[in-house]
């Protein structure tokens, strides 16, 4: 391991070339709780090299990811300004976006610290499409779905079950089926999961943060990109996580499932890191119905294939080193269609 190397030019260099300014390699000094530095590779949220103007320090080298900085008081990485934590990375506004998928945007509630994936809302009368992102008018939705609607009503769904609407048509889902990429249902609502630091990612399997990144060699980034898709897909030939499925399971029409019908989806998740460098990283699925092993219909594997890159996209993003050049898993995702929709009161400024 080069740490002591690295770390002793990089202070010979900054004591030469600044004025009466301290420089402290942290983690010579701060990192005894981790076990000996002569490590194959160091803790992730680690500062390695301190410069210290004064009273005035900052971290010069650290195991953060792209977008994150690491904060001497906090003694953790964080996001940088315009980056937003998302499921473990530091993401702008646009890759948070994509991370949330079709229909939802990332935003950060008032009086909340923290953002989440939230369903876009559109204009009185129109339904919002969760294939396309677009707004399509009520009249034109319930035409497509084969429901007649008369004045002052609207497509709908009976408690509990929510509508959603997908590549025109709209269908009746259990609630369970309805949350948000980082959403979970807790058994009454969709509640969002737990806050993990950089770095770590909620594992419902664990019900936990479970960290996926680890510093290595100096200011390496090296992400274990197995542990990282059991989290965010699932466990190997075990259900599939919330934040995965769900995005596949509120889409039943596409997976052929007809109202008042089940079916259990099987999705092989297979990521590719050429030269081990995550920012390069691809991501490949393959959908089939789990009784027969038949694929889905070809709607439906362009379904499972959106999830899968739409929860890839942050971990690109995040960039570093990959622990591996590929990683998979197989999961389940139960897909549900409930009763056909129909026509209800529509609510005065309702959506």
């Amino acid at each position: 391991m080069r740490v002591f190397h690295d770390l002793s030019n990089l202070f010979d260099l900054a004591v030469s070339r600044s004025r009466g300014v301290a420089v402290l390699g942290s983690v010579l000094l701060a990192t005894s709780a981790f076990g000996p530095l002569l490590l194959t590779g160091c803790p992730a949220n680690s500062c390695f090299l301190q410069i210290c103007e004064g009273k005035n320090c900052k971290c010069s080298i650290s195991s953060c990811q792209d977008g994150a900085d690491y904060n001497l008081k906090r003694r953790r990485c964080v996001c940088s300004p315009g980056h937003y934590d998302v499921a473990g990375q530091c993401l702008t506004q646009a890759d948070a976006n994509e991370y949330c998928g079709k229909g939802f945007g990332w935003v950060i509630q008032p009086g909340q610290t923290r953002g989440g994936c939230v369903k876009l809302q559109c204009r009185p009368g129109d339904n919002l499409d969760e294939t396309t992102g677009l707004c399509l008018p009520k009249d034109q939705v319930a035409a497509q779905t084969g429901v007649q609607l008369g004045a002052g009503q609207k497509l709908g769904c009976q408690p509990p079950e929510v509508l959603v609407v997908s590549q025109g048509q709209g269908a009746c889902v259990p609630a369970a089926q309805s949350c948000a990429k980082d959403e979970v249902w807790n058994g009454t609502v969709c509640a969002k999961g737990g806050e993990c630091a950089t770095g770590e990612q909620f594992d419902p399997a664990y019900n936990r943060c479970v960290p996926y990144a680890s510093g290595g060699g100096g200011n390496e980034y090296t992400v274990n990109v197995q542990q990282w898709a059991f989290s965010t897909y699932g466990p190997p030939n075990g259900p599939g996580a919330p934040g995965f499925c769900s995005s596949i399971a509120k889409k039943p029409i596409a997976f052929g499932v007809s109202n008042g019908a089940g079916s259990l989806v099987r999705v092989t998740v297979n990521l590719s890191f050429p030269g081990g460098e995550v920012a390069k990283g691809i991501a490949s699925s393959v959908a089939v119905y789990d009784t027969s092993g038949n694929a889905v219909p070809p709607a439906g594997a362009a379904e499972a294939q959106a999830s899968v890159v739409s929860l890839f996209s942050p971990l690109v993003a995040g960039g570093g080193r990959a622990s591996s050049e590929t990683a998979t898993t197989t999961v389940k995702c139960s897909v549900i269609n409930g009763s056909k929709p129909t026509s209800v009161p529509e609510v005065v400024g309702g959506f």
